[in-house]
């Protein structure tokens, strides 16, 4: 106790402060999986989880397995793929790391009290990197796991392997986190902190897109198949390009892969490895202890009140029900103004540019006669299945996620003479208007390059309308079963284990859509065009069901939580 007073002393010690900052956040995930609404899914999710674990380890278990059954160039593709791994994940951790950063060192809620508090700075920099490291990493830790464990067993490596994993992968990922917090607060202290968020945000998802055509155009595939190259030597050449000798995912890959393959130990490697790691750590520290208190300034901007004036929204929202217009208007307002919303259309294009030229890329040359026309028509059917699955991975981003956008502000809609119903109606245009884009790009684009038949095409096309309208209706309805609404960004309310839920349901959907759509073929092959159209009316009626049932119900528990 205090000297005449109630309150106690301050511990001094900084593991000791460092662990009641830390502790907030592992009793409140403590809390959610004890008892909170949503603990059931995430049993669920670790289940879904499981299987996908899984289902890495399985695929990179046969391909290493082909990989070092090459004799010869076995090893140098194994070590290829490592290379390629490591420097893809660092890349897109370090994105990640930016934009964490952003949000837990300058953009959190609780930021006013931990500043009140008598503590460090040097203690507040190591809490807020270990949630940064948390929050953009475990994804990788988790799902790396499968990776390097398949490496591990395929290729007989010994404890000397395990223990360079457990060496070189904490290092790369605390090395990404601080440059990570580097890049953040320098570019906090030029602009504002919102807007270097939206910035990387944008620019995210600009390479994720341009990084998917860009491997899939390059027709990976071929890395198997020496034959192709012009001889031998150029084969090992285009194989042992090396990379920039400063550059951190080469040294954990020398590092990992030399104990995998029984090479000498890299110690200059792993000395580059450990002194990047510390050099990092110093260099994030003194960044932060000069730009933090400008840079956390500059963040407490409000955001300026953009395209509020605008007409065109209430132009376009025309389109709907008079009840709907309000919502539209105000969701076309929100989605305009958040670079964070529609900076995901180019992800949507690069998703889609790489499924057309996996398609254009499709070894066809090797049938002949009628078998080749069954086999492209075919194909053209099965296409429903990826439409399917691309517009439930947009409703994920865009229909789940439209409630928990209403964050703090809810009770203002929750107040007003407001139907639940029609709310949530309104939110699903939103996403049902890409959503039927991206299915048609999908199904209707890929049956052209395929040369499918015009009445194949109506159906699909068809088909992905109804379908992209049960998606909608299932996406938002879930999201009004479990709102999130202290997610500070989308999609951030758009990764949780209800939004996993969702996707189970509708890839579920999808399958017995495209099922149903198969017996339907099959029976009007058989000429029996009764049972056809039976099953092509039950298809309709099961989407329309989906899209429209979920809505009342999702509307009366969103309103039953009151305020």
């Amino acid at each position: 106790m205090a000297p005449g007073g109630d309150l106690p002393v301050p511990s001094a010690n900084p593991v000791h402060q460092l662990r009641l900052l830390l502790s907030p956040r592992a009793q409140g995930f403590r809390n959610l999986l004890l008892r909170g609404e949503q603990r059931g899914l995430y049993v669920g999710l670790g289940a879904i989880g499981f299987l996908f674990w899984l289902g890495i380890f399985g695929s990179v278990y046969f391909l290493v397995g082909k990989f070092l059954d090459i004799e010869g160039f076995g090893p140098f593709l194994a070590r290829k793929l490592m290379d390629m791994l490591l420097a893809s994940l660092f890349v897109m951790l370090t994105f990640s790391n930016i934009i964490t950063a952003l949000s837990t060192f300058y953009l959190s809620d609780d930021l006013e009290l931990v500043l009140s508090l008598p503590v460090s700075r040097r203690t507040f920099h190591y809490a807020r990197f270990l949630d940064t490291l948390t929050q953009s990493s475990w994804m990788m830790a988790l799902f790396g796991v499968p990776v390097f464990l398949a490496y591990g067993l395929r290729s007989q490596a010994g404890p000397g392997y395990y223990a360079a994993l457990a060496f070189a992968v904490p290092s790369l990922l605390m090395l990404s986190t601080n440059l990570g917090i580097t890049i953040s607060t320098i570019l906090v202290n030029v602009f504002p902190a919102r807007r270097t968020r939206e910035l990387m945000v944008l620019l995210a998802m600009m390479m994720m897109a341009a990084l998917f055509v860009l491997l899939r155009s390059l027709r990976p595939e071929r890395l198997v198949n020496a034959q192709e190259f012009e001889n031998a030597a150029a084969y090992i050449a285009q194989l042992t390009i090396p990379a920039p000798v400063l550059f951190p995912p080469r040294w954990a890959s020398e590092v990992i892969s030399s104990t995998m393959l029984y090479a000498p130990f890299p110690w200059r490697e792993a000395a580059l490895l450990v002194t990047g790691l510390l050099a990092s750590t110093a260099i994030a520290r003194w960044t932060t202890a000069w730009g933090f208190d400008t840079g956390w300034s500059r963040s407490q901007e409000a955001r300026s009140a953009r395209f509020y004036k605008s007409t065109v929204f209430d132009a376009l929202a025309q389109c709907v029900p008079r009840t709907w217009r309000p919502h539209l208007s105000k969701e076309l307002r929100v989605f305009v103004r958040d670079p964070a919303q529609w900076s995901q259309v180019f992800l949507l294009m690069g998703v889609c540019g790489v499924y057309l030229v996996s398609i254009h890329a499709l070894p066809f040359q090797a049938f002949q006669g009628q078998l080749l026309v069954v086999m492209k028509q075919a194909m053209s059917f099965l296409n429903l299945g990826m439409g399917g699955f691309v517009m439930a991975a947009v409703a994920a981003r865009f229909n789940f996620a439209a409630v928990s956008r209403e964050g703090r502000a809810f009770w203002i809609v929750r107040a007003g003479p407001v139907n639940p119903a029609t709310l949530l109606r309104a939110k699903s245009v939103l996403g049902f208007v890409p959503m039927v884009l991206v299915g048609q790009v999908v199904t209707v684009g890929s049956g052209l390059m395929l040369e499918a038949p015009g009445w194949l095409l109506v159906i699909e096309s068809v088909t992905m309308v109804f379908l992209a309208y049960a998606m909608s209706g299932l996406a938002v309805s879930l999201g009004a079963f479990w709102p999130d609404f202290r997610a500070d960004t989308a999609a951030r309310a758009a990764t949780g284990p209800a939004a996993v839920f969702f996707m189970v349901l509708a890839l579920t959907l999808d399958f017995v859509v495209l099922t149903l759509e198969v017996l339907g073929f099959y029976a009007g092959y058989l000429e029996h065009y009764g049972v056809s159209a039976l099953i092509a009316g039950l298809v309709v009626a099961l989407c329309l069901f989906v899209g429209t049932w979920p809505i009342e119900r999702g509307a009366k528990a969103l309103w039953a939580r009151g305020l």
